[in-house]
């Protein structure tokens, strides 16, 4: 479940005013954080909060500003709010994946935005208002958990049989790129199995299931391995 509500943010800093995209920088920490928050005073809480602790950060107030910030500098992560303006949160998370992930930051405790921001790759969930320590937490790990799959990313990119495997998980479990990624990792991590393996066997039971009507085999192994990677919703951390 989205973690629980505290006491409200408190600013380490003086904010300053913001309009449109504008670049923060600070030599503490190299990380860069884009914040697309339309609420003046949430946005400049939470960036003197980055700020404080070293973050490069840019602040956009929609996500037309949001885009326009990016062309000239890919943040590592992006706190989206899910209500912007112009276009939803979801929207502009999803023009800037899968080279920027996002952690969803948002009044909205529904369900059905939750499973939203989870199958669309969220890596974490956040629910306005949350004191400044748990917030500075989930945005660390959160930044962590993006190179990390970022960087095996770049590493796979090029290898055919994880990227077709990866598009069987997205047409068999009807999974985002993102999403399917996620749940190839989470099965090979939590079997100690070498991605490469696994993604051979992938295409080798889609493969059965598609040549199951022309050579009358029934394929009931080849879905029940498919059928492993029906994960449920990954929560956020709590």
């Amino acid at each position: 479940m989205p973690p629980g509500r505290t006491k409200p943010l408190r600013a380490a800093n003086k904010s300053t005013k913001s309009k449109g995209a504008v670049k923060m920088s600070s030599e503490k920490n190299a990380g860069g954080i884009l914040l697309v928050e339309d609420d003046r005073a949430t946005r400049n809480l939470l960036r003197a909060l980055l700020l404080g602790e070293g973050y490069q950060v840019l602040v956009a107030s929609d996500g037309m500003s949001a885009l326009a910030a990016v062309r000239s500098e890919v943040p590592d992560l992006a706190i989206i709010d899910l209500h912007l303006p112009d276009i939803s949160g979801i929207e502009l998370a999803s023009l800037l994946q899968p080279e920027i992930p996002f952690l969803a930051f948002t009044v909205d405790e529904s369900e059905k935005a939750l499973q939203t921001c989870i199958e669309k790759g969220a890596l974490s969930y956040l629910v306005k208002p949350m004191a400044a320590e748990p917030f500075l937490r989930h945005v660390q790990v959160a930044l962590e958990r993006g190179r990390e799959q970022r960087n095996l990313r770049r590493a796979l990119k090029d290898n055919r049989p994880v990227n077709t495997a990866l598009g069987v998980l997205m047409g068999y479990l009807r999974l985002s790129e993102r999403r399917a990624f996620d749940t190839l990792m989470a099965y090979t991590t939590a079997r100690n199995l070498k991605t490469f393996d696994v993604s051979t066997r992938i295409v080798a039971a889609i493969s059965a299931i598609s040549a199951e009507a022309e050579t009358g085999h029934v394929a009931d192994e080849a879905r029940l391995f498919l059928d492993e990677f029906r994960l449920g919703p990954l929560k956020g951390d709590g």
